[in-house]
């Protein structure tokens, strides 16, 4: 018997283009890194879109991320799940994907045009147009059976009432940038590809042959 499984960057656990796509369509949560000022890493946590071939935020100008792009625009970007710690290791699922890249930056009154290169959303667009369709994806609508809060109520009722802008909420959404990363590199893993456990020896080596 061998011990089969595998914890860390792998080919055989490597994602394809259309593995990738069908990850980052989720509604997870990604975590930006850009370099501050002192030259420490930055992270954050923010919504996006992914298109297929960028990933783009709507960061608003006074937030430390955006003040770092417009520096320098390098940085990197990591997009994960890992549901081992609540179902154990024996399945090895956990995903992630990993974007080094450039940002490009079209601030909202600016004029300037968004440029989606692929997906449903493929075209041009105004900052505003392409802010709005990022913060669409993410919030629970009345369609899913919300008792609570929901998208509709936020953006519809909420946010366009005739006092909203003496409200913190609004004074936070000011100034909102659209900020779109193109890869350099882009790499993806599905630890779930190489479950741990035992495999006869030979079946070990038809993996590694096939």
């Amino acid at each position: 018997m061998k011990v089969s499984g595998v914890l860390a960057w792998h080919p055989e656990v490597a994602m394809t283009k259309e593995e990738i796509d069908e990850f980052l369509s989720g509604r997870w949560i990604a975590r930006l890194a850009t370099i501050g000022k002192d030259g420490y890493p930055h992270l954050a946590p923010l919504w996006y879109y992914w298109d297929g071939e960028c990933i783009y935020f709507a960061l608003t100008t006074k937030r430390q991320s955006c003040k770092n792009l417009q520096r320098d625009p390098r940085c990197s970007v990591v997009i994960d799940m890992d549901d081992r710690p609540l179902m154990g290791m024996r399945s090895n699922l956990a995903k992630a994907v990993l974007i080094i890249g450039d940002a490009e930056m079209a601030e909202v009154g600016s004029g300037k045009k968004v440029i989606i290169g692929a997906g449903p959303w493929k075209g041009e667009h105004t900052p505003e147009q392409a802010v709005a369709m990022i913060l669409s994806r993410y919030g629970l609508s009345e369609r899913d059976g919300v008792l609570g809060l929901t998208r509709e109520a936020l953006w519809g009722d909420m946010l366009s009432r005739p006092d909203i802008q003496e409200s913190q909420i609004f004074r936070d959404n000011l100034g909102r940038t659209i900020t779109k990363i193109v890869p350099k590199k882009v790499q993806a893993w599905d630890f779930s590809k190489a479950p741990i456990g035992y495999v006869k020896a030979e079946e070990g080596e038809r993996a590694k042959l096939s």
